[in-house]
């Protein structure tokens, strides 16, 4: 306490001395303002000061000047013009001297009675002014001099003015004028009248002197005065200052009220950051307390704790200790009692502990000690006992009287900082031992607590208490029975994704370099199954198929998704051996009834460790190799480099699609069509091509086939709709292309308000809607046809044409043509290239080519590579040709020259 209090007088010291230094900084700051003010001020008068004494001297009260000019023009040595010209000024009290010198001689002094004696001096008789006129050519003031005129000295301001014939000084003009005039004139007075002091004093000329020439006091400093100099031609100076200083008595006592209530803010305003801080240290003190008993809470024991472990001079000794049936006590007590046994506990500490000591409060009857002390292990157990006795709760229930004691658990603790948690930690571990192994309640309490958790591998024991025993079989029932709702798919009561994590987690956390092997087995067109006979039917296959995979896997068989199958064997046997042996067992025909269906069964492996570390990453290799067997056309296939290659350029092509597309460098090719009326081409088909950063390209379908599963293909058709149109919309009409084929993917077509999106990005590229062809495949129609039919119907309004492409290998392709708005069918290469060596094809191709003249449609054929091919295909009616016998697909540079060569 008295080193808090030592630090916060500190404190409170260090915070007055900076707001003073604020405050002293501030108010010399205010000071220097208020000072630059009146400086400025003075500034301004000085300034005006000095025009009107340069204006009453040089202009208003220089006679001299008149004379000496009448002088320059008589050029006469006669001096009668002079007197009468003198006469007038003479007769103005102010004048009290008028003289005239031609050369360096005195020639006329007026008035004549006081002043001949004067006539005939030289100039350098008379003060040194005199002849600083002739010197400097121009007017000269000197005053205030003695001029003695008859046996009188009168105090006068001398007037000097030369004049010059073509820069030769011929003489001057003297007027001396009386001093009381001159400095009336000046108005010097009217800076008193205006609070300043003034000061008008020249600079001697010949001895460099300083000569008062008029002032407010002898006495008076004007070192901090503002000065205004000028010339006549002397050095005449001016200056001015408050005469009650810079800073008047008003503004000083201002300026001290000012600096007096910033210093109360600024205390006040320390003093609530103050409070504000004290506040903040009291509520987080308050939050390492313990409300209802004063104790330290578990936060702030554990900080306390580790305080005094980091010193680790000392031995600690912790204790833990808990009343067993608080909780229950609690309430029967009510919260009255409860809350005064609480406050009681510091001061049984303080009586039974002599040590010093912490004390924590854990909540629900729980407390932790840390005592400094040295003790043997028998002093231990006596000081645990002891006061487990001082936090002896009283409870009565009824009329009967009963006595909680406190459970205790105690451990010397090892120094070092951060080691309070791993202490207490360990502490509440040891005791919860000693607990488990005598309360079969806690037991089933802790386990219930690790099932929350979701822990799996938790099973209630028997006990030898008959009610503990039913209460511990029904929770394992309830169990198993939670378990099987979240592990187990409902139907058919094997294992369900879930489970598939939970158990290669365990094979692989039990012994990471076991090797097994995960197997994913799907039922190929499963659902035709339920579609030529019944759900029933249906049924009766999956669970022949389960039985005989529950043979080979036994419990580590799941079913994740319909009719795909997850199994995971653990047999030495050779990887396609065992597949193989599998996969017969599997497509060995099944009895439903009194049928006997064949299967279809696709099989795919992946081994671990060797291709995955996770069950995650399992889990998408096989579904990777799953993939590869639908697209391969391979019912077994096994995971293998190969695979972990193709896998590896997936990601690369997705990789490069999401760059290409984003930095606007993926490539549109073309391949033009030939139309056979014409002989010229007069349409083109839009092809994506990406570049495999190997100088070649990566296969289109492949490019395609990916985007459609990783959610690309929307970005990438918008990309080549939009590069399409804008290349028909700069080039189509100088290039004779009348239409610009571009293929839709089935997410383009089947998600919502498509057609408006394909309209807006048409229409945004300023081309004839009629000019662009859409070629959808019958993929894209077997999933939705209604849907597809609306959306194509919408687009052929705005006369946009619509191609059926791969037309002549579907089950249902002709039923299309009757029920959709398509305009041009595109008959499949696998066709076209068959006609030379089958004539049935042939009539296939021709027949194809009647029905679609009925239904007033357009025919392109495909794939057409050789010169007898095309004669052949020519001759079925087709109106246009599409292939390597014509032209390649093209870049876009290439493209253009190619048609304009052609």
């Amino acid at each position: 306490m008295k080193k808090y209090s030592r630090r916060r007088i500190f404190s409170f010291a260090g915070v007055l001395l900076f707001i003073f230094a604020v405050v002293t900084v501030l108010g010399m700051y205010l000071r220097s303002e208020m000072i630059s003010i009146r400086q400025r001020e003075a500034e301004n008068i000085l300034y005006h000061y000095n025009d009107k004494i340069i204006l009453q001297l040089q202009g208003t009260m220089n006679e001299a000047d008149s004379l000496a000019q009448m002088a320059l023009v008589s050029g006469s040595k006669e001096t009668e013009w002079f007197n009468l010209a003198s006469e007038p000024l003479l007769k103005r009290e102010e004048v009290c001297f008028v003289g005239l010198f031609e050369g360096d001689t005195l020639v006329s002094a007026l008035p004549e009675e006081e002043c001949a004696e004067l006539v005939g001096r030289d100039l350098k008789d008379f003060s040194y002014a005199y002849t600083l006129a002739k010197v400097v050519g121009e007017l000269v003031v000197e005053g205030p001099s003695a001029l003695e005129i008859g046996s009188e000295q009168q105090k006068v301001f001398l007037f000097l003015q030369p004049f010059l014939d073509n820069g030769a000084y011929k003489g001057e003009a003297v007027v001396a004028l009386n001093w009381d005039y001159v400095q009336e004139k000046l108005a010097l007075d009217s800076l008193s009248a205006q609070g300043y002091d003034y000061e008008l004093w020249r600079v001697e000329p010949q001895k460099g002197a300083k000569e008062v020439i008029a002032s407010t006091g002898d006495h008076v400093d004007f070192s901090e005065a503002e000065k205004i100099t000028f010339y006549l031609p002397s050095q005449w100076n001016l200056s001015i200052q408050p005469a009650t200083g810079w800073m008047s008595p008003v503004q000083k006592r201002g300026l001290a009220a000012v600096c007096a209530v910033l210093t109360g803010l600024l205390m006040v305003l320390a003093y609530l950051v103050y409070r504000h801080f004290d506040r903040e240290r009291i509520l987080k003190r308050l939050k390492l307390m313990d409300e209802a008993t004063g104790l330290y809470n578990q936060k702030g024991f554990t900080k306390e704790l580790d305080r005094w472990l980091s010193g680790g001079r000392i031995p600690v000794i912790l204790f833990y200790f808990s009343i067993e049936g608080y909780s229950q006590a609690a309430r029967l007590i009510g919260t009255k009692e409860e809350s005064a046994f609480l406050k009681s506990i510091p001061g049984r500490l303080d009586e039974y502990i002599r040590s010093p000591y912490l004390a924590g409060y854990l909540g629900s009857g729980n407390f932790i000690l840390a005592v400094r002390d040295e003790m043997s292990g028998t002093e231990q157990e006596e000081f645990a006992k002891g006061l487990s006795l001082e936090l002896l709760l009283k409870v009565r229930i009824g009329a009967e009287k009963n006595f909680l004691l406190a459970r205790y658990q105690y451990a010397s603790c090892q120094a070092g900082k951060g080691r309070a948690g791993i202490e207490m930690e360990a502490l509440f571990h040891a005791y919860y031992d000693e607990i488990r192994k005598e309360s079969p309640i806690r037991m089933m309490t802790e386990k219930c607590e690790q099932l929350i958790e979701g822990k799996d591998d938790v099973i209630f024991d028997e006990y030898t208490d008959l009610d503990m025993m039913e209460l511990s079989k029904t929770f394992n029932r309830y169990h198993k029975q939670v378990e099987q709702l979240a592990y187990f798919d409902p139907v058919f009561n094997v294992g369900n994704r879930s489970k598939y994590f939970r158990d290669t987690d365990m094979l692989i956390s039990y012994d990471p370099k076991r090797s097994f092997s995960l197997f994913c087995i799907d039922i190929c067109n499963f659902s035709q199954y339920n579609e030529l006979f019944s759900a029933d039917v249906g049924d009766d296959i999956l669970h022949e198929v389960l039985r005989r995979m529950s043979r080979t896997f036994g419990s580590y068989l799941y079913r994740i998704n319909g009719d795909v199958f997850l199994g995971v064997s653990l047999s030495k046997e050779k990887t396609d051996s065992f597949a193989e042996h599998l996969h017969e067992t599997l497509t060995r025909p099944v009895m439903a009834g009194n049928l006997s269906i064949p299967l279809q069964i696709r099989l795919v492996v992946c081994q671990y460790p060797l291709y995955g570390g996770t069950p995650g990453v399992l889990l998408e290799r096989i579904q990777s190799a799953m993939s590869f067997s639908k697209t391969s056309g391979r019912n077994i296939v096994i995971y293998n480099t190969e695979l972990d290659d193709m896998v590896r350029t997936e990601a690369d092509i997705l990789h490069r699609l999401r760059i290409a597309i984003q930095q606007r460098t993926l490539e549109v090719w073309y391949q033009p069509l030939m139309y056979l009326e014409t002989g010229s081409y007069q349409a083109a088909e839009a092809l994506v091509r990406l570049r495999d950063g190997k100088g070649g390209y990566f296969s289109a379908f492949q490019v395609i086939s990916l985007a459609e599963r990783n959610g690309l293909v929307e970005e990438l058709g918008d990309y080549v709709l939009a590069h399409a149109c804008s290349f028909m919309r700069d080039y189509g009409e100088s290039l004779g292309l009348n239409r610009m084929s571009i293929n839709l993917s089935v997410q383009q077509l089947l998600v919502g308000n498509s057609a408006e999106h394909l309209l807006q990005l048409i229409q945004a590229s300023h081309v004839d809607p009629r000019r662009i062809t859409l070629e959808i495949t019958e993929s894209v129609l077997i999933q939705s046809i209604d849907r597809a039919a609306d959306t194509l119907e919408r687009l052929r309004r705005e006369g946009i044409n619509i191609a059926l492409d791969d037309f002549g290998v579907g089950y249902s392709s002709l039923n299309y043509l009757s029920n959709l708005p398509v305009n041009i069918v595109k008959i499949d290469r696998s066709l076209t290239q068959q006609i030379l060596t089958n004539k049935k094809q042939y009539a296939l191709l021709k027949s194809i080519v009647e029905m679609s003249r009925v239904n007033d449609l357009m025919v392109v054929a495909e794939g057409v590579e050789n010169k007898e091919e095309q004669k052949l295909i020519s001759s079925a009616g087709v109106h246009y040709i599409q292939g390597y016998y014509y032209a390649k697909p093209m870049p876009e540079e290439k493209f253009i020259k190619h048609l304009k060569e052609r």
